[in-house]
């Protein structure tokens, strides 16, 4: 498997695994000081352990009703990665419910020679109609 067919590998086990409610399956594609920037960029979320935790309290206090997504473009230079994908989901969180589209975007690096996550964020924005 070529560098770009890993890392699109590595981003679907990511992926794979909250959308499984499985969120500690993908301890091993985080870097320990993973940082999730949150939609909007008005905080952040740093290391593995806090990003995991986030994943698996959404999949716990959200229903989620549909999640659709593209296939991720990635863009690989040496030891460096970066993906997109489009996205939309629709979810209940404390009642309210949401239909929202976006990108996820993520930037890998290659550690001990594994494909690992070291950033993460989303837009979001209101789904095409």
């Amino acid at each position: 498997m070529n560098d770009e067919d890993t890392v699109r590998a590595t981003f679907h086990a990511i992926n794979n695994a909250w959308l499984q409610r499985r969120a500690q399956d993908m301890r091993e594609h985080l870097h320990p000081d993973v940082v999730m920037v949150q939609p909007g960029f008005d905080s952040a979320l740093r290391g593995r352990e806090a990003c995991i935790a986030s994943y698996a309290e959404f999949r716990e206090g959200a229903t989620l009703y549909a999640y659709t997504s593209t296939e991720p473009t990635v863009q690989v230079w040496a030891d460096s990665a970066v993906t997109w994908q489009r996205w939309t989901m629709r979810y209940e969180w404390g009642g309210q419910a949401f239909d929202e589209a976006g990108h996820e975007i993520f930037v890998f690096a290659r550690v001990d020679g594994n494909w690992v996550a070291v950033w993460r964020t989303l837009t979001v924005e209101s789904p095409p109609r």
